[in-house]
């Protein structure tokens, strides 16, 4: 039997994903290469390590074992990699880290400013993803730092290192020529107006959000309907912006980068912040370059500061909403 660190990672990654195809697309093979490489090793173990229960895959008592072997084994060989690398004066390291585009235009150029003067050598390889997506290549090995919303991920995976970046409001977001400062009631609005207040942007991403923003404009607007749903800020504001309905998003997302935001009107909500994590994998947390990258990105959420945010509407003041 001779078990190779390959196939270790593949096995590992596939009783993650609890999905050959899911597992395929975090490490870059093609699956039947993949499927092959967990028949070999099970015919070289003489084991079998998956078992398909309705449709799912699961580990077998012989893949629980292994699995928590292949945990601390490539653990133990990536944070001795990391390690080695300080030595080497032919290696270039890299730090991979993957974060929305809405967050790594605020909170990277302070925080690559504030780590470059650490290690002025190093590369930062930057991915724009989704925090699923984020997750999934932490799991993959495939980087060594996201950023995240506490609210848009599982609580399970919050078993990586996690450090605060920052904390942002949840604001509503409406055109320039909707001014709600003094609006006692909806219906004190022209009917345009109130279409439009009434017309809301949802986004695709984290059910806990999305059930928390549903919620409150179910309490607070009341008759809405849906203009649009996305998966970017970007997107959503750009619509707010062009007078076509309004949005509840962060603060720090209407915030282009360098002190510009986007031409909306911001208001105060009752909802709770969101939180900004980075998360990284336990064995890279206190191995440097990547140990003072996380320290650079909590240093550098500590200077953001928020695009002005107006009181909440008087139509809102007695909404008592903990969501």
């Amino acid at each position: 039997m001779a078990m190779t660190i390959h196939q270790m990672k593949i096995f590992w990654a596939v009783s993650q994903a609890k999905s050959y195809t899911k597992a395929s697309k975090m490490l870059g093979l093609a699956q039947p290469s993949l499927s092959q490489q967990i028949s070999k090793l099970e015919d070289e173990l003489g084991s079998k390590l998956f078992d398909r229960v309705a449709g799912k895959i699961q580990l077998t008592e012989a893949g629980k074992f292994l699995y928590s072997k292949a945990e601390m084994i490539l653990a133990n060989i990536e944070e001795t990699e990391e390690g080695l690398k300080e030595f080497s004066q032919k290696t270039r390291g890299v730090i991979k880290v993957g974060m929305l585009s809405s967050v790594a235009r605020n909170i990277l150029p302070p925080s690559v400013k504030i780590f470059s003067k650490v290690y002025p050598n190093i590369e930062i390889n930057v991915l724009e993803v989704a925090p699923a997506e984020a997750i999934d290549l932490l799991y993959a090995r495939q980087l060594n730092v996201a950023v995240v919303a506490v609210d848009s991920i599982a609580a399970s995976n919050l078993s990586f290192f996690t450090k605060e970046v920052f904390s942002d409001p949840y604001v509503l977001a409406t055109p320039k020529n909707l001014n709600l400062n003094s609006i006692k009631n909806i219906n004190n609005l022209d009917k345009k107006k109130e279409s439009i207040l009434r017309s809301t942007i949802l986004f695709e991403f984290g059910s806990q959000h999305k059930k928390r923003i549903d919620a409150w404009f179910e309490k607070n607007i009341g008759d809405v309907k849906v203009l649009a749903h996305t998966r970017s800020y970007e997107v959503a504001l750009s619509l707010v912006e062009a007078g076509l309905g309004v949005v509840v998003l962060p603060a720090l997302t209407a915030v282009v980068g360098a002190g510009r935001v986007y031409d909306v009107n911001l208001y105060e909500t009752k909802i709770m912040h969101r939180r900004l994590v980075s998360l990284t994998p336990n064995q890279f947390a206190n191995i440097e370059p990547t140990k003072t990258f996380i320290r650079s990105l909590n240093e550098a959420g500590q200077e953001l500061t928020l695009p002005k945010i107006n009181q909440i509407p008087p139509f809102l003041k007695n909404s008592s909403n903990g969501n």
